[in-house]
């Protein structure tokens, strides 16, 4: 069953914030970024690989062939288009106009959540992932260094298929790392027999902090350990003063239920486009 969302007091503000600090990583780390008609562009021609990094943002209502001669424009030498859209709008036009077209194009919808009200599960660290059997009694998590990270980051790269190409996975690597430099991130982590099987990244900037990157191996799932490490990150938020602590989580997955359990309120949705040319 969903978990009752109560409402966060100004969902539109802390999702203003949210962007803010999105578009500085975004700025921070493309080689390009320009502004376009409703958004804005990067473009990382020393990472091409990456989504992430050569993108057409939409944050604005826009014409849904404006956004494809956008993407084509400012995507021209790339073997993809990748789209991110914020205004609900414009992706329901731009899905309506992509989808009755023909096949090529892979749609993902996010969901923005914030930091509100832990729960007593929370505190305790204790518990199961929703979808799990069993419970496990946790004690603190330990800090993962970054050989362990990348060794676990490249393990969940290959469960989504992103190994069939080795280049994907040594500069979407690259671009973890960045990313985490830039905000000073603390991978936290669990060890079984000596060995890292699960992780999570807390960030700061400012009073702003970002939870990113939750994922256990799939030995050691079932266990409560993305509940203990969300749950730690969250704490910490807290105990540090930030005013504004938010998550990403796949809008049709069972972690958004986790997170609404430790105390994670929406605020809003991405939706994004891709597609692979010559399909």
């Amino acid at each position: 069953m969903e978990p009752a969302f109560p409402a966060v007091a100004d969902p539109s503000e802390a999702r203003r914030r949210i962007d803010e600090v999105l578009e500085w990583t975004a700025r921070s780390l493309a080689d390009e970024f320009r502004e376009v008609n409703g958004g804005w562009v990067v473009r990382s021609r020393s990472l091409p690989l990456v989504h992430s990094l050569n993108r057409l943002q939409v944050k604005q209502p826009v014409d849904p062939k404006e956004v494809l001669r956008l993407a084509d424009e400012h995507a021209a030498d790339l073997a993809y288009r990748h789209i991110e859209v914020d205004d609900a709008q414009t992706a329901a036009s731009l899905q309506h106009s992509l989808f009755s077209s023909g096949p090529g194009w892979r749609l993902d919808r996010e969901v923005f959540m914030v930091l509100d009200a832990p729960t007593a599960s929370a505190r305790a660290g204790v518990g199961a992932d929703p979808d799990g059997e069993g419970t496990a009694v946790l004690t603190a998590p330990v800090r993962l260094d970054d050989d362990e990270a990348d060794r676990l980051m490249r393990q969940w790269f290959a469960e989504e298929h992103l190994d069939s190409d080795p280049d994907v996975v040594d500069q979407v690597s690259e671009y973890s790392l960045r990313e985490g430099g830039l905000w000073k991130e603390q991978v936290l982590g669990v060890r079984e027999e000596g060995q890292a099987v699960a992780l999570t990244k807390s960030r700061a900037r400012g009073s702003v902090g970002w939870v990113e990157d939750v994922y256990t191996a799939p030995a050691a799932r079932r266990k409560g350990y993305a509940r203990l490490l969300v749950g730690h990150a969250a704490d910490a938020a807290r105990v540090a003063g930030r005013d504004l602590t938010f998550i990403i989580a796949d809008d049709n997955d069972w972690p958004k239920r986790l997170y609404a359990d430790l105390g994670f309120r929406p605020v809003g949705l991405t939706w994004t486009f891709h597609r692979d040319l010559g399909r």
